[in-house]
């Protein structure tokens, strides 16, 4: 297992949420500046799905956050294309409707492969730095999957990335020999409790098991705020969103009561997701990346990540003597 000290272990999980994984990403480079060395380095398993899947695989590969970060803000634009006027954006807008007709996504693929392929290259899980627990969903059986070393040591690193942000709407499911996959945020967009669920038998005899999760940028996605969807593709992608804060919710509450039952001594430690007003709700979608809506999630990082780093469950959390 490679784990840095069996007797206590660390965990890092990261919530999905497209481009909006850049605010996480920013929270995490804040703490790793403090913390001196690469989470690779430093914690025992790192869960993540969605676009916090793409950044847990990144991390145990060995790249830093900030790496990550700047990964993000120069590949979105590419991934998510967002034309923002004229017949560019109608032209966009009809291309989307036209996709999810055809049930692909609104957005090609390719953009995204090629990105994960510059960062991942032919890199395969089993020679990740650090355990890692993927959600995704197996569409061709209909089963729930967690990628891990263990389980699926020979399959493409970049692979695993794909399938584990294939969102419904957005992005056209992933084919891994000839089973298609889409995003974990199906039914794990917040992936602590599936994490913990499928590493527990690699726990056992631990004496101490921190846990820091790191949330994304929430919106609220009521009819008050947003106002009634006007067509299926805008439902399916409100009841997507409603889907996925609704498991964050439950899945802080699991985890609370079920991470005690696992070692002697736990610690839990949840990153609140920041309250974007009702007015700037446009600016924080998960597809939105116009220049200010990811200069502001990475400085709303930047600002999480330091008023954190006062807090002093976050600054045990950060010390790296303690797994001497």
């Amino acid at each position: 297992m490679n784990h840095k000290d069996r007797d206590h272990l660390r965990i890092v999980s990261i919530d999905g949420g497209g481009i909006k994984g850049l605010y996480s990403a920013s929270v995490l480079a804040e703490f790793e500046a403090q913390l001196g060395q690469r989470w690779s380095e430093y914690v025992d398993w790192i869960f993540g799905t969605s676009s916090g899947g793409i950044l847990a695989l990144g991390l145990a590969a060995g790249n830093s956050s900030a790496e990550l970060a700047h990964f993000l803000r120069t590949k979105g634009p590419s991934i998510f294309p967002n034309p923002t006027q004229g017949i560019g954006r109608r032209m966009q807008q009809v291309q989307h409707v036209l996709r999810q007709l055809r049930l692909q996504g609104k957005y090609a693929p390719g953009a995204l492969r090629d990105g994960l392929d510059d960062l991942f290259g032919g890199l395969r899980m089993s020679e990740l730095q650090t355990d890692v627990s993927i959600a995704s969903v197996n569409l061709s059986n209909g089963s729930l999957v967690v990628f891990t070393r263990q389980s699926h040591p020979d399959l493409l690193v970049r692979d695993v990335a794909l399938a584990t942000s294939a969102t419904p709407g957005y992005l056209p499911a992933h084919e891994i020999q000839g089973q298609l996959y889409a995003d974990g945020g199906l039914w794990a967009n917040s992936p602590a409790l599936s994490g913990l669920v499928h590493a527990e038998q690699h726990m056992q005899g631990a004496l101490r098991i921190d846990l820091l999760s790191i949330g994304t940028v929430e919106q609220p996605e009521g009819y008050e705020s947003t106002g009634a969807p006007r067509n299926l593709p805008q439902w399916i992608q409100r009841m997507f969103h409603a889907s996925t804060y609704g498991q964050a919710e439950l899945t802080h509450q699991a985890v609370a009561a079920f991470l005690p039952k696992l070692a002697p001594e736990t610690t839990y430690l949840r990153i609140p997701p920041p309250i974007i007003p009702i007015d700037q709700i446009g600016a924080v979608r998960m597809d939105t990346t116009h220049p200010a809506a990811l200069e502001a999630l990475v400085n709303c990082g930047r600002t999480e990540g330091q008023n954190q780093l006062t807090n002093p469950d976050i600054r045990r959390f950060l010390q790296p003597q303690a797994h001497g």
